[in-house]
Order: structure tokens, then C-alpha cells, then sequence
């Protein structure tokens, strides 16, 4: 390893480039695990490769330092111990057992891959060269952790930059999902990303405990971008008199189901439309809602879009403000890597200005507990959550 790699190291970071080591790549197999050394340095570095990555960018992932007294580490044995760990971190979350991100990458210990739990199933999703080449293990441990049955969801395009193959993807049965002690059933073939969004799990159930301390009857709310419905489910949880729940995907069948099983059969509507359309046609209707929830998806795949999610998310959240009745609640949540939190803020609170709204910030929220991160400032702090009030 060179000089600058080592810096690196030193300074946290996880990923290096073949010009940060003395040795060239072209020879390792992808996925190959090694240690990293330096003759000033007392530490070893387990990492895995992968050198079919353009040398442009980062083909090696470091996922433990290991003292110099350490002996050869075998891969399987550490897969097998960082884990359990993470499984083990799970339990101690009240809530979490029936259903949570049982691993969450790097901020695990392993890059690239992804285990979401739903009851006694789960889904697997692997990116990088390194953990693929495991991953009949993997999915062994995740099974017999679970005492059921692990399904692998390959994302072609993840997968295609690490020149990893694309395996016929298994045949997932309807996911049973339990959150803040709502219900939901969710077809296999409308999942997105690995099957639920439990990272706002925590900011839903604050959406809960602030409604019911407002001493205020919400009457007619907006679930935009709903998926399956978890965040307008938590409203009327809450108190909510009726929702109107908005996607452009194909989630009717399971938003009414998720009614049903919950007990809110009469109080909620699915409207299959473009959510921008929707809000358009709102306006000119002059309709107004009292409670809003709004959590779209990525806006932006890449720093350079970043001008573009935050121009997206401005007429969005000034469309919100137009039809918010004076009162109201409006939660706005973001999951764009790209955009922080203060830009984030910021742009809804320009928003409100430019349609001369008044608002009052009451929650500030971040990922759940099993989307771990060490400070607000960790690359892994990607989700964003604010409560208002409007005057």
C-alpha cells in the first residue's frame, strides 16, 4: 500500500484506488480478500478487490483493521461473526423483532450488501464482488438467524458496476410487514428498492405521538408518494378522520388491504396519478387538506443532479403549500443522498416563503435504528424528516 493510501485509511476512509497501492490489481481475482500493509504502520487492513473496476475509481473496499499481532483472517469465519453481530444489534431495538433492516452495508461492516426481515422471511441484495462471492453463506445465516426463509433480489443496475452476474431473481412471496404496530401485505411484484421503507420507521411513529399531543382534529389528510401506505396508515392511527393516499405505482390492491387489516376500511382512498399531476389538479380545484405527508423518492442519483432534486423538491413543496389549509400539518421527508439537511430545510423553508406561508418547525428527524450511523455528519445520514405547523 502507498503512502496515500495509508492516509486515507487514517483518516476513515473505506475505499481506495489503485493508485493509493504499490501494487497493481490486474492479477487478483474480483473479489478477492486481502490485507493491506505498510512498512510505517503497525496496523493490517482487511479488505477484498475487485480489479475489474476501472482504476478511475475505488476497487477496494477495507471493512476491519486488524492489529499487527493478527493472524491470516479467514473470510467466511469474519462473515459469519460481523453478522451475528448486526443480528444481534437488532434485538436490542423494542418493536424491530417482527421486521426490520437486519443489515445495512458499510455501517455494518460489509459494503454492498443489503438484508431486509419481514416476519420470518427476508431479502437479500448484494453489490460488490467481495460479499457475492459468499453469498450462498450469507443467505445460510440469514435463514437459520430467522428460522425461515432468505430470497435474493439482485438490482441488475448496482450489480453491473462491479461486472457482477445477474442471477434469475427468486420467486418472493408477499411480504408480511409490521411497524409501529400497524399491519401490512405487499405484493411481491410491486416491491421497490428490497421490499419496505423501515428507515422512516421512527419518524412515523413521531408523526404519531405529535398528532395526538396537537389538541387539534385532523380531518382530511395526503399521503403523497404513498407505496404502501405507512405513513398516512400512521395518521389515522393517530386520529386522522380521512386519507387520501397518492402513487404513481400500482399500490391499490395493497393499500386497501392495508386498510383492512388495520381497521380503516372507510377512512382512506387509493388515487393512482402522477403526484405532481395530482397537485396540479388540486390547485386548480381549490381542494385543501389539513394534514400532508410528503416523501418522494430519490430525486437525484448522483452529485451531479443535485441542482436538479433541489429545483424538484421546490415545486413540490411549494404545490404542497398552496393547498395546506391554515393549521395544518405538513411533514416533508427526503431520501436524496446528495441533498443534506440543511439544503434540505432550507428549501422548504424558501418554499413557504415564496408562497407567503408562515410555519413553525416542531420535529427534526433522522433514519431508524437500523439504518445506523455514528453522527448527522456520517455518509450513511441520508434520511431527512420536519414536522410544521402552518399559521
Amino acid at each position: 500500500m502507498a503512502k496515500g493510501g495509508l492516509n486515507k485509511l487514517r483518516a476513515h476512509h473505506k475505499e481506495l484506488k489503485q493508485a493509493d497501492l504499490e501494487d497493481s490489481l490486474k492479477s487478483v481475482p474480483p473479489g478477492e480478500w486481502c490485507e493491506l500493509t505498510h512498512p510505517t504502520s503497525p496496523e493490517k487492513y482487511l479488505c477484498f478487490i475487485n480489479s475489474m473496476i476501472d482504476e478511475k475509481f475505488s476497487s477496494v473496499q477495507v471493512v476491519e483493521t486488524l492489529s499487527a499481532k493478527s493472524l491470516a483472517v479467514n473470510p467466511e469465519e469474519f462473515l459469519k461473526q460481523i453478522l451475528g453481530k448486526a443480528f444481534k444489534k437488532r434485538k436490542l431495538f423494542k418493536n424491530y423483532t417482527h421486521g426490520s433492516r437486519l443489515f445495512y452495508g458499510m455501517a455494518d461492516g460489509l459494503p454492498g450488501l443489503i438484508i431486509d426481515h419481514f416476519h420470518t422471511n427476508a431479502i437479500i441484495q448484494i453489490n460488490t464482488a467481495g460479499v457475492d462471492r459468499y453469498r450462498d453463506l450469507i443467505k445460510n445465516e440469514v435463514e437459520t438467524f430467522l428460522s425461515g426463509k432468505a430470497y435474493f433480489l439482485d438490482n441488475p443496475k448496482y450489480r453491473e458496476k462491479e461486472f457482477l452476474p445477474v442471477f434469475q431473481n427468486e420467486q418472493i412471496p408477499s411480504l408480511v410487514i409490521e411497524e409501529n404496530g400497524l399491519r401490512y401485505n405487499l405484493r411481491s411484484e410491486v416491491l421497490q428498492k428490497v421490499g419496505f421503507y423501515y428507515d422512516h420507521r421512527e419518524n412515523r411513529s413521531q408523526l404519531i405521538s405529535h398528532m395526538q399531543r396537537i389538541q387539534h382534529t385532523y380531518k382530511k389528510g395526503l399521503d403523497l408518494f404513498c407505496y404502501a401506505g405507512a405513513w398516512g396508515m400512521c395518521a389515522l392511527k393517530a386520529g386522522l378522520e380521512k386519507a387520501t393516499f397518492v402513487d404513481q405505482g400500482d399500490f391499490e390492491i395493497d393499500v386497501k388491504g392495508g386498510l383492512e387489516l388495520n381497521g380503516f376500511s372507510d377512512q382512506g382512498t387509493f388515487v393512482r396519478q402522477d403526484v405532481f399531476r395530482f397537485l396540479d389538479e388540486a390547485i386548480a380545484k381549490g381542494q385543501t387538506f389539513d394534514l400532508i405527508l410528503c416523501d418522494p423518492p430519490a430525486f437525484a442519483k448522483s452529485y451531479q443532479q443535485k441542482d436538479q432534486a433541489l429545483e424538484g423538491y421546490s415545486k413540490l413543496h411549494r404545490k404542497v403549500f398552496k393547498i395546506a389549509e391554515s393549521g395544518s400539518l405538513l411533514a416533508f421527508s427526503s431520501c436524496t443522498h446528495y441533498v443534506n439537511h440543511d439544503e434540505f430545510q432550507k428549501n422548504i423553508l424558501e418554499a413557504a416563503q415564496k408562497e407567503q406561508k408562515k410555519i413553525q418547525l416542531i420535529y427534526t428527524g433522522i433514519q431508524g435504528w437500523d439504518h445506523p450511523i455514528k453522527s448527522q455528519m456520517d455518509k450513511s445520514n441520508y434520511i431527512k424528516s420536519y414536522f410544521y405547523i402552518m399559521e
